[in-house]
């Protein structure tokens, strides 16, 4: 009931500029955690994409259509995210979604929206697998742990100029793909990998918490790197920071949260970690400026870490739609929209996009950055642009 009722207020807030009863009805839908230990990031996708609806609100309405924007908790939860897929699935005035935040979310969710044609772009999902399975109505605006990895290994290898390293993931798809791929880059490139610990994502009870510690000082590392979000990972470098002080910490994307340095504390400051979404000022693309006072002045915040990605996300599907129905004065359908999308190149926030066959992006952006304090955000220390792998 309390999902049901958050939705219905999403719509009425923003679909009451109704034309009449039987103006034609288009649903862009957001699908991310809004409760729970990682609502503060899935707020940022949700904060994104309800920015490119408002303005894009006096467009469709000239068109003769009514724009609404329904948002969806699926509280990182990858049963609740089958659930949440089914809904949007039998809601066929849902053209568009963006989301899922997390891969194992949206890896779940696949087969559920697959059949249906509906067309997700993900602002946030790096694990390989959600684009290798080639399917026509999945993308992404961010890059891949495949690159990520592998960015971080190096940067480890030649920076750092370190040797040994501990690798710590939290047991979910998007913790233990980039943990891999570290890894094995890590290997290659002759660092001595002393440990490779999977330390489930629920386990931040004081005695995991002590075990894990004991292990990050039986091992000895000069780097631990972690795979994972940033609830478990500021508890690990808090927990790092009491029995290896030389030892630096390094993590990926999901440390690129305010909650984080809450978390660690003083123990964020020094932390590096890997990014495919750079801090807003660094940002390559279109009107960044522009678009940071208007979300400033919408959601009295200022934009983190997906919320570009997730308004990039957010416009594609609108431009798609309201292109198919001015050329054809028709909406299009979902199939329609997925083919749409993946022939479409728009100039964003976070730059120019496109999409190859698999519906990954030409080419994203990958940072190294580090909290020189404990205070948001982490400032860039090397940026990079890299195509997707070939295969």
């Amino acid at each position: 009931m309390r999902l049901k009722l958050g939705i219905l207020l999403g719509m009425i807030a923003l679909g009451a500029a109704s034309l009449s009863a039987s103006t034609p009805v288009v649903r862009l839908a957001v699908a991310s955690p809004l409760s729970g230990g990682q609502a503060s990031t899935g707020a940022t996708v949700r904060n994104g994409a309800q920015m490119a609806v408002l303005e894009a609100q006096n467009r469709f309405t000239k068109l003769g259509l009514k724009l609404e924007f329904v948002a969806y908790d699926d509280k990182a939860d990858k049963k609740l995210g089958v659930q949440v897929a089914k809904q949007l699935v039998s809601d066929t005035a849902v053209l568009g979604v963006v989301g899922h935040l997390n891969s194992g979310v949206t890896l779940e969710a696949l087969p559920t929206y697959s059949p249906s044609g509906l067309t997700l772009i993900s602002p946030s999902n790096t694990n390989p697998k959600v684009t290798d399975q080639n399917l026509a109505n999945m993308n992404r605006v961010c890059g891949r742990d495949d690159i990520q990895g592998p960015v971080a290994a190096e940067f480890v290898r030649n920076t750092l100029k370190a040797r040994r390293v501990l690798v710590i993931n939290d047991g979910e798809a998007y913790g233990i793909g980039l943990a891999q791929a570290f890894r094995d880059r890590a290997k290659t490139l002759g660092l001595a990998v002393v440990g490779f610990i999977t330390n489930p994502a629920g386990a931040l009870s004081s005695q995991s918490i002590a075990a894990l510690s004991q292990q990050m000082k039986l091992y000895n590392p000069e780097v631990v790197y972690f795979g994972g979000l940033h609830v478990q990972g500021g508890e690990i470098a808090k927990a790092l920071q009491t029995v290896n002080t030389r030892a630096a910490f390094v993590g990926p994307d999901g440390l690129d949260n305010s909650e984080f340095v809450q978390i660690a504390g003083a123990a964020a400051k020094g932390v590096y970690f890997t990014s495919t979404a750079g801090p807003i000022k660094k940002l390559r693309g279109r009107d960044v400026a522009g678009f940071e006072q208007r979300y400033q002045r919408v959601f009295k915040v200022s934009p983190e870490t997906y919320s570009p990605y997730a308004y990039d996300a957010a416009n594609i599907l609108l431009e798609t739609i309201a292109a198919h129905y001015q050329a054809n004065k028709k909406l299009p359908t979902r199939a329609e929209v997925s083919k749409e999308v993946r022939n479409l190149e728009w100039d964003g926030v976070t730059g120019r996009i496109s999409f190859n066959s698999k519906g990954d992006r030409q080419n994203s952006d990958y940072f190294v950055l580090q909290y020189k304090t404990a205070q948001y955000p982490g400032e860039i220390v090397t940026q990079i642009q890299s195509a997707p792998p070939s295969n």
